[in-house]
């Protein structure tokens, strides 16, 4: 796979993402205006729940499916696809049975009250999001972008559609936000049946096989659980140091802040399988960094040229309706902050090369580990003296600590070489933005002054070459 191909791979998987995250934010119209900050709030809770506990429903054997059927041959991609498939089968249906079971119970710990119809809804979500993924994992190692995106879309249409109808329309309020849910993860999973059924082959199953495929699987359930605390971890410390109503207003403001998060989610989908290939070649660390200047630089043009249109976004009116309702305005102060912070994380899923290469994947949990201890910790220090502010500044820092940590790692054992000038660039950018009193004119000229200081700051003459090559 050459730099072009990931290219093209990673937009068409980073659009596919960002059309699965992005039914959140369109539908931000309807809660923002429809829901008070404190019932927008619950709905968040109920996501980050959600976000929490599908990590022990996967149990890593997501990247077990990735790393087996990728290696394998013919029919042993069967074998292993059927191994997964069932074993995830059997342990979601316990996993959701005693969410259901003990909802009155959870409920008041987890959705901040007496909310057991919803946690049973969030039951149902989870086992169904636990299977539907595995499909799409299939054309991700198959290297189907476009087959992935159509399923991506079929999803967004669905909640969309489903949840207007539900919320707007029948006034379902928040129940109608899960039932949509539950209603689009069935439809998407009987979908994509054929995919299961062409890879399914009852026979094959091997229990030394899943013995084998359990082992390499387990061990990134610590990583995944603390990419959980990082990533949501601050909606549950805000609930308990602040209120419901902040984790609405926070989680306004996050759904605009995650478009930096979509941009390295889906940049990983084409990164992984191609670093994996890659890295047995001669000029692989070269090229690494080369890929490492490039995503750098765009990924910061996003982040700022959202970082200066923003306000203006959400206080967009059609027929006296704003995009987002005016109790939620403010929350728009916590965006530049968040998107530096997955900017960071950009730069440490760029060194990820380093950990898989050298089979030192036994550090990912530690790297995540430091990130979730900062969360959680500097979230505690914050939150009770900057509010929503101090949550986004914590998660900032948790990403730098990161990316730093797995820089340190990896310098003794894999050194990727890396542009300074590449990875300081958008960041002083975005914080000159931040800082500067704008006008209309101001950020139309800074959104397009970045493109040509980093042609003039950070290219070198070779990119110069390659970025006039690609134009022509």
């Amino acid at each position: 796979m050459s730099i072009r191909t990931l290219g093209k791979q990673s937009l068409i998987y980073g659009i596919g993402t960002i059309l699965t995250r992005l039914v959140t934010f369109l539908l931000l119209p309807v809660y923002t205006n429809v829901f008070t900050p404190e019932q927008y709030g619950v709905v968040s809770l109920s996501y980050a729940f959600t976000g929490f506990v599908i990590v022990f429903y996967r149990y890593g054997m997501d990247t077990a499916l990735m790393k087996f059927y990728i290696d394998a041959e013919g029919d042993e991609k069967k074998k292993y696809f059927t191994i997964i498939f069932s074993t995830q089968t059997a342990t979601s249906l316990i996993f959701s049975g005693i969410v259901f079971v003990t909802a009155s119970f959870l409920s008041p710990i987890f959705l901040g009250g007496e909310y057991k119809t919803l946690m049973q809804f969030v039951a149902i979500i989870l086992f169904l999001d636990a299977l539907r993924e595995l499909p799409l994992l299939v054309l991700r190692a198959n290297e189907k972008p476009r087959q992935f995106i159509f399923f991506s879309l079929i999803n967004v249409l669905l909640l969309m559609g489903l949840n207007i109808y539900l919320v707007v329309f029948l006034k379902m309020g928040i129940e109608g936000v899960l039932v949509g849910n539950i209603l689009a993860s069935s439809i998407v999973l009987l979908a994509t049946m054929p995919i299961i059924f062409q890879n399914f082959k009852i026979d094959s199953v091997n229990f030394n096989a899943l013995k084998v495929v359990i082992k390499f699987g387990l061990p990134f359930l610590p990583a995944a659980l603390f990419a959980m605390i990082m990533e949501l971890s601050d909606r549950y410390l805000l609930e308990w140091l602040a209120d419901t109503a902040a984790v609405g207003l926070y989680s306004a403001g996050n759904n605009f802040g995650k478009f930096g998060l979509l941009i390295v989610m889906g940049f990983n989908m084409g990164w992984t399988p191609y670093f994996l290939k890659k890295g047995k070649d001669d000029d692989a660390k070269q090229t690494f960094s080369q890929i490492s200047k490039y995503f750098l630089g765009i990924s910061g043009f996003f982040i700022v040229f959202i970082s200066l249109w923003i306000d203006s976004i959400v206080r967009f009116k059609v027929g006296g309706v704003s995009f987002f309702g005016e109790d939620y305005w403010t929350s728009t102060q916590v965006v530049p902050i968040l998107l530096l912070g997955y900017y960071l994380f950009g730069i440490y899923v760029l060194q990820l090369p380093g950990v898989f290469i050298t089979n030192r994947t036994k550090w990912v949990p530690v790297f995540r580990s430091i990130g979730a201890m900062l969360a959680v910790t500097i979230s505690i220090l914050l939150i009770p003296l900057l509010g929503i502010i101090g949550a986004a500044t914590a998660k900032a820092i948790a990403y730098f600590g990161m990316a730093f940590a797995i820089w340190i790692n990896n310098k003794k054992y894999y050194n990727i070489p890396q542009s300074w000038r590449g990875i300081l660039f958008p960041i002083v950018y975005l914080i000159i933005v931040a800082v500067m009193p704008l006008n209309f004119t101001l950020r139309i000229v800074l959104s397009f002054l970045y493109l040509v200081l980093w042609y003039l700051v950070v290219a070198e003459n070779t990119d110069k070459q390659k970025i006039k090559s690609l134009i022509a």
